[in-house]
């Protein structure tokens, strides 16, 4: 029998939603993040001597696709010049499954590292991160993993990760985002615990320069989705709020930027920052609705992730404003005046739908290719997969299955939410 995600269950999903109101946070808090980030070419070289002196047997395996393969090498060339003995292991894939992460935590257990370096997208730095745990813990089931239980890694190898994308955060957080293909359709996954945060992150903006406008575009929403949903979600922390706001910031500056001048340095390092800067903030505070919806239709329909929770921004702060003014708030904080909150609400969904739109992205599902025929026969499995993913439980305004299919159908036709 397969295992359920510790988050599914009805119990933990109540305690979840608990811990995100104001008592709880009086009495309990944390920040989770990376010993040390690095920035720059000399960054990246400082970490390979830096480590030198931490690892006894100076092993690194190092994660990749064939597609930032060069950059892999590059990064290998430093840890050799450290003396390190390195492997690059090159198959990497999207939205990895579950079986692809034992294939790779079985590469890594007959090279035996002693550290393990991920360069690549977000999906690379998941890999690495469920990989590990299975190096480090042969057997074990990773959809047992939970922040609750503690798993002791760090015996075998440390964790190090090199962003080639702007948007995941993954490279600061507590989360792997999986597949688990053993069901149909297919659903993501999400395999947390603080333990599998990376050890170091290194920001080399060179790294992000091949990326073609629509991914860049896609990876800048994710993270703009994540900072607004850690800014809007009932997690929410002041030191959070600071980090989403200065991301979103850089997000509104510096994506078109990256989107219409690919080589433009400055917009690539911003955007990695704001990546960076956004992963800090949501992994210590939570991604909410923009995720959980845009994580099942994205699986199903075979949307770019990015852009899948990106055209949930507008729709889930119109959902979570008939329980929370801090869409007010948030407005302000961009520039937005308004004569009362109705208009408020409405200028900072326009503000968004706009964005999206700006970078030819529509923010009507209908519009991405999935027929009428197609939505409709996955709508019940889209809607169980959102109602049971785990950033769902952070929505400030309490949800339920019917409510999230009602979200999914206006998302579809591109209806203002009204209720």
């Amino acid at each position: 029998m397969v295992a359920k995600m510790w988050y599914v269950e009805p119990a933990m999903q109540t305690g979840l939603s608990t811990m995100g109101g104001e008592a709880f946070k009086e009495i309990y808090g944390h920040f989770f993040s990376p010993r040390m980030i690095f920035t720059g070419k000399i960054g990246a070289t400082a970490l390979s001597m830096l480590v030198a002196f931490m690892r006894e047997r100076r092993k690194a395996f190092i994660l990749s696709d064939t597609v930032v393969e060069r950059h892999a090498k590059s990064v290998a060339k430093d840890f050799q010049e450290a003396s390190f003995q390195t492997m690059v292991w090159n198959e990497s894939a999207p939205e990895p499954p579950i079986s692809l992460v034992k294939k790779c935590a079985d590469a890594m257990t007959k090279f035996e590292p002693d550290l393990i370096v991920a360069v690549g997208g977000g999906s690379t730095i998941d890999l690495a991160k469920a990989a590990w745990i299975l190096y480090e813990l042969p057997g074990y089931d990773l959809r047992t993993v939970s922040p609750l239980i503690p798993m002791g890694l760090r015996k075998k190898a440390l964790l190090a990760a090199y962003p080639t994308t702007s948007g995941t955060g993954s490279e600061v957080t507590w989360a792997s985002v999986l597949t688990d293909d053993s069901v149909t359709p297919p659903m993501k996954i999400e395999v947390s615990s603080a333990e599998i945060v990376p050890d170091f992150a290194v920001l080399v903006p060179e790294f992000t320069v091949g990326m073609p406008p629509k991914i860049t575009a896609g990876t800048g929403l994710d993270a703009l989705a994540h900072s607004v949903d850690s800014y809007l979600t009932s997690y929410d922390t002041d030191i959070c709020d600071a980090l989403a706001i200065k991301s979103i910031e850089l997000v509104f500056k510096f994506l078109p930027r990256a989107y219409k001048t690919p080589d433009d340095m400055e917009a690539r390092y911003r955007m990695q920052l704001a990546a960076t800067i956004a992963g800090l903030a949501f992994g210590n505070s939570q991604a909410a609705l923009t995720h959980s919806l845009g994580h099942a239709v994205g699986k199903v329909f075979s949307i770019h992730h990015g852009i899948a929770v990106g055209i949930f921004i507008p729709y889930s702060i119109q959902y979570y404003a008939r329980a929370s003014k801090k869409y007010v708030q948030l407005a302000q904080k961009i520039g937005i005046e308004a004569k009362d909150e109705a208009e408020c609400l409405e200028k900072l969904v326009d503000r968004f739908k706009q964005f999206l739109l700006s970078f030819e992205i529509p923010y009507a599902l209908k519009e991405h290719g999935i027929t009428k025929e197609r939505w409709d026969k996955n709508l019940a499995a889209v809607a169980k997969y959102a109602s049971e993913d785990a950033c769902t439980a952070a929505s400030p305004r309490p949800t339920s299955i019917i409510d999230i299919k009602k979200m999914l159908e206006y998302a579809y036709e591109g209806k203002d939410i009204d209720f």
